[in-house]
């Protein structure tokens, strides 16, 4: 398995899809600060008391911290009495918050319902002195830090118990009387501070939100990235460059679609210039071929035309190589247009069943009438059934054993008598024909290469006069059209053999 298949098997935050990712940055941007808060929360609730002294009265002079410090005191000693302890328990508890208190000289009175709970010593008549210092209503809380003294009403409840504290202090001292505050100004105070808190929250928010979303979005924003570098280097037409990032998200299988189209895009062009070169080939080629004909029958019609040719005989062979030479350029010229309706499907086949081993041995005796014409020898052999049954369009597949036989007769050796051998053998599904000479052959390297159009082993044309280099380009199309194959083998300078396999019809009955 390769690397990277390996890394899109495994589990990996990198193949989270993008809406998952939306969806988990949303949730985080939303837990992440309420974790933070209640960290900082607790934080501010158990230290910052302690680190600023307000968890305990520690002067008899009026100041912010002063009043705060009262405040958290008379919070501690509410909570006690509201809570679920015992009567001894919750005295036990109060004692360690009012003695600082009566430290300062403050008078302490604390009634549950109708009874006295806890009093200072000299403290029952609490409610006539703090009278004394501002009005009291009993009913009502009361802070009052004034220039006379200070007076503080409350009230707690525990089920159906309900307990009045009274706290009086006659020595307290405020030196500035601009520094008075009432109930209005201390709610200011907690105002202002709640403001601040507020806003340590929603700066815990912001930078939580950011920092989430900073991440969150390099993870989308960096594969985009890559595919838009890639876009340009393709657009500068490198369509070598790859894009690395494995993923089996969208953004991953986007990658690899982009690669595929990449890969897709190279192929196309590579298989176009190909085309293009194998254009400028066939045109070169065609135009060589066209050239060495009308040469020919230019140079002799001349001669013809000025007098040269004065005898009869020459007058007769100079139109004999004429007309071979215009026979040749009409040969070059059907073989040109049968490629082009063969590249555009324009070529139509008409199909018949025939028996293969019949159609064979009628045909080889043509060919071997052809061949010793040629001073060539002709070997066949059938072993094929006579019920065997094969689908061709019988003059086009003729074609392509006369290609074959005529390419056996240009490339033979001139110093050994020629000879073409041919060969049918049956199969399970198929027939195959082989046809060999004993020509020059074809070397390993240009073997694959000579059924591309216009392809020759000699690319200086100076061994074979005659012939478009078409030929086998045409076999090789026809027998694919006929659902077949053709392959070549061949030793150099021992000859070269053609194999042309057909699939057989169901057996005649």
């Amino acid at each position: 398995m390769s690397r990277s298949k390996k890394q899109k098997g495994k589990r990996s935050s990198k193949n989270l899809k993008v809406n998952t990712r939306i969806i988990l940055t949303t949730v985080l941007a939303v837990v992440i600060p309420l974790i933070i808060i209640v960290s900082f929360s607790t934080v501010l609730i158990y230290k910052i008391p302690a680190y600023l002294n307000i968890s305990t009265v520690t002067t008899n002079t009026y100041s912010t911290v002063n009043q705060l410090q009262w405040a958290q005191t008379l919070s501690s000693i509410t909570a006690e009495l509201s809570g679920d302890n015992s009567d001894e328990r919750k005295l036990n508890n109060i004692d360690k918050f009012v003695t600082p208190l009566e430290n300062f000289n403050s008078l302490i009175y604390i009634q549950k319902d109708d009874e006295v709970f806890y009093s200072t010593a000299g403290a029952k008549n609490a409610l006539e002195k703090a009278n004394a210092l501002v009005p009291v209503d009993v009913n009502e809380n009361l802070n009052y830090f004034g220039e006379r003294g200070l007076v503080i009403v409350n009230h707690a409840k525990c089920g159906e118990e309900n307990y009045l504290i009274v706290i009086v202090n006659e020595d307290y001292a405020v030196n500035d009387m601009e520094q008075k505050i009432n109930v209005q100004d201390f709610t200011k105070l907690l105002l202002s501070r709640t403001g601040i808190v507020v806003l340590i929250i929603i700066l815990l928010f912001v930078v939580a939100i950011v920092v989430i979303s900073f991440i969150t979005t390099k993870t989308i924003v960096n594969p985009i990235t890559k595919i838009s570098r890639g876009a340009e280097e393709i657009a500068r037409g490198n369509l070598d460059y790859e894009i690395e990032y494995s993923s089996t998200n969208e953004l991953g299988q986007m990658v690899d679609s982009f690669n595929n189209m990449r890969l897709r895009l190279k192929e196309s062009i590579e298989k176009q210039n190909k085309i293009e070169e194998e254009r400028k080939v066939l045109v070169a080629g065609i135009a060589h071929d066209l050239r060495t004909p009308l040469t020919s029958v230019k140079g002799y019609a001349e001669g013809l035309r000025d007098g040269i040719a004065n005898t009869p005989e020459k007058r007769e062979r100079y139109l004999k190589t004429i007309c071979e030479s215009i026979n040749d350029t009409e040969k070059t010229l059907d073989d040109l247009l049968t490629v082009s309706k063969l590249e555009l499907n324009g070529y139509e086949l008409d199909f018949e069943e025939v028996g293969a081993k019949e159609f064979f041995l009628d045909g080889s005796e043509e060919i071997r009438l052809a061949l010793e014409s040629e001073n060539f020898d002709f070997i066949c052999e059938f072993n094929c059934g006579d019920d065997i049954v094969v689908s061709l369009d019988t003059d086009r597949f003729v074609r392509v054993i006369y290609n074959i036989i005529s390419n056996s007769i240009k490339y033979a050796r001139e110093d050994v008598k020629g000879e073409v051998r041919m060969f049918l053998n049956e199969y399970e599904h198929s027939i195959i024909l082989e046809i060999s000479d004993n020509g020059i052959g074809v070397d390993k390297k240009s073997l694959p290469k000579i059924f591309d159009t216009m392809y020759r082993a000699d690319p200086a044309r100076t061994k074979v006069s005659g012939g478009s280099g078409l030929g086998l380009s045409i076999c090789k199309q026809i027998v694919e059209l006929h659902g077949g194959s053709i392959w070549a083998g061949s030793r150099e300078n021992e000859g070269l053999s053609i194999f042309i396999s057909l699939p057989k019809k169901e057996k005649q009955k």
